[in-house]
């Protein structure tokens, strides 16, 4: 389970043909509405925010924050070298695939991006650097026109380990992966500064894109001092950073969530049944490929009709309507994590007491019982992350629309991105279904 990242799922509360026709209606519905009566950006506006409290006051919960995931950080990695090679009795695979990849996702989407708050990477990544300063070579700007290729190119590594690799599960192997990437932290931080890792590492980029979506984020008040502010939720993402390779990082993500329900589909069994071990991981990989090629080829779509329709250069409008992306990242991952998160947040807690696998029992329940969410109510859960997500991309596509093209051709540049709305939910309750 763990190694694909998706746990049991109950059958959807009414038949996927009403879903599916439902969810149209409500796509369409919602872009004629917003076409009618949404007719100026607000999203922008609304991304300053109000102030809540300053600097002074996040000070200590966040150095509290940042020390207990970077001791956590530690702990896994010396559970994945000296723990019980089982993954249902060390705490680095829950940890990692669930609570670090599912939770910051789910979190970071509805509250903001705690994951930039106590990243233990940034943690690394700055005594890295006073390393160098101490040793008086201070570290030297990165190479800016890498964007974040890396991130995408990170992205896609890990999604290989926790959707193909044969072992990719397996305490050991995530205790390689997570050496390596500890290590280049290290030297990147020792090169070229913390600032740079976080600007380039694949969990910490991500999540700060869904962590837009949130009605909190640190922001400066009128002085330069940081405060935690409030905001209209989806707001931040008309202020998200876009760069080269920021679009294929977010088509990536939604890919691999895609190709996890798929090859948990009766279908993704027959095409993959007859396969094991690396022959079955190589076929995943190519399985993962198209995955990310056929949302792509739809992002591709929709952008090709607005550059079309209006005359702005392609490469723009694929930066341009990028946050578009991201409500849909952030929904599928609800529809297809939701149960994880929930059974297996449960199961972190419980090897707390044992993260070692070693009989422990250090704040008792460490063979507790994991207590399960209704069917039912997990598939509504499913189904409305879906939809919520879909008309909030439609939402932020129509904001950015009016925004950069003239009255009259913003509603037309949209037409292709509702079709591209309406194949991705119908792409997603089917994967629901079969999954």
């Amino acid at each position: 389970m763990l190694a694909h990242g998706i746990g049991e799922r109950g059958d959807l509360p009414l038949p996927l043909y009403l879903f599916t026709w439902g969810m149209v209606l409500a796509l369409v519905v919602s872009f004629v509405a917003l076409g009618v009566l949404w007719t100026e950006p607000k999203l922008a506006k609304a991304a300053v925010g109000r102030p809540l409290v300053d600097d002074r006051v996040l000070k200590v919960p966040s150095v509290i924050g940042s020390a207990a995931a970077f001791f956590l950080y530690l702990v896994c990695l010396y559970a994945a070298f000296f723990g019980i090679d089982a993954q249902d009795r060390n705490i680095l695979p829950v940890t990692f695939y669930v609570v670090v990849w599912v939770g910051a996702q789910l979190i970071g989407g509805l509250i903001g991006d705690i994951w930039g708050a106590i990243n233990p990477i940034a943690t690394l990544a700055r005594g890295a650097e006073a390393a160098s300063r101490l040793v008086g070579r201070p570290p030297t700007a990165g190479p800016a026109k890498w964007g974040h290729w890396p991130a995408a190119l990170g992205m896609f590594i890990f999604l290989f380990y926790e959707l193909s690799h044969p072992t990719g599960a397996a305490p050991r192997t995530l205790g390689w992966l997570l050496l390596v990437h500890s290590l280049l932290s290290i030297g990147f931080g020792f090169a070229w500064g913390w600032r740079w890792v976080v600007a380039h590492e694949p969990f910490t980029v991500f999540f700060a894109k869904v962590g837009a979506m949130g009605p909190l984020f640190i922001g400066q008040g009128r002085a330069g001092e940081r405060q935690l502010r409030a905001r209209p939720p989806m707001s931040g993402l008309s202020t998200m950073e876009v760069l080269p390779g920021t679009v294929m990082l977010i088509l990536v993500a939604i890919g691999g969530t895609s190709f996890d329900g798929f090859s948990e589909s009766e279908l993704g069994r027959e095409v993959f049944g007859d396969a094991f071990g690396w022959s079955l991981a190589w076929a995943e990989l190519g399985g993962l490929i198209v995955s990310v090629a056929v949302v792509g080829l739809l992002y591709f779509v929709g952008v090709w009709w607005t550059t079309r329709v209006t005359g702005i250069e392609f490469n723009r409008a694929w930066q341009e309507f990028a946050p578009s992306l991201v409500p849909i990242a952030f929904g599928y991952a609800v529809a297809h994590y939701f149960q994880l998160f929930s059974d297996e947040s449960q199961s972190f807690v419980f090897r707390l007491s044992d993260p070692f696998g070693q009989g422990w029992d250090l704040f008792g329940g460490a063979d507790g019982l994991i207590w399960r969410i209704d069917p039912t109510i997990v598939s509504w859960v499913q189904v409305a992350a879906i939809l919520f997500g879909h008309v909030g991309a439609v939402t932020v596509a129509h904001d950015r629309a009016i925004e950069i093209f003239p009255t009259g051709k913003s509603l037309q540049s949209q037409f292709a991105m509702l079709f591209v709305m309406v194949a991705y939910s119908a792409l997603g309750l089917w994967l629901l279904l079969t999954a």
